[in-house]
């Protein structure tokens, strides 16, 4: 069974996002920021992590940045999931390590799984 962490400190969000995942028949692991975030990658090794950027007590790429320095882009793909679309935000998370950059508002929860699959390579 593949683990999905879900970094998100939108509560509504994320339980919508673990009862899309959980339908698919994968585990869908809770993080409400970047400091539990890291602490649930240690403890549950996920098969990839949903990461928004903009959180309380460690924002995502600062999330991102460190998990990159335990763990390459093969052993734990990372989707950033936010509602900024700076061209900014997006270089930085590419360049430090993030898989695809994703804009909430532009995407469907079942498009958002899509996604999941496309970078686990799961048809």
């Amino acid at each position: 069974m593949k683990k999905i962490l879900i970094v998100e400190d939108e509560a509504v969000l994320q339980k919508s996002l673990a009862n899309k995942i959980t339908r698919e028949g994968w585990e869908a692991i809770p993080a409400l920021n970047g400091e539990e975030g890291l602490a649930r990658i240690e403890a549950e090794k996920p098969d990839l992590v949903l990461l928004d950027l903009r959180m309380p007590k460690m924002e995502g790429m600062e999330m991102l940045k460190k998990a990159r320095e335990k763990y390459n882009k093969r052993d734990l793909p990372v989707i950033i999931l936010t509602n900024y679309e700076e061209g900014e935000n997006v270089g930085m998370a590419l360049d430090l390590g993030a898989d695809i950059f994703l804009v909430k508002a532009n995407y469907s929860l079942t498009e958002i799984v899509d996604k999941i699959k496309e970078v686990l390579k799961i048809k």
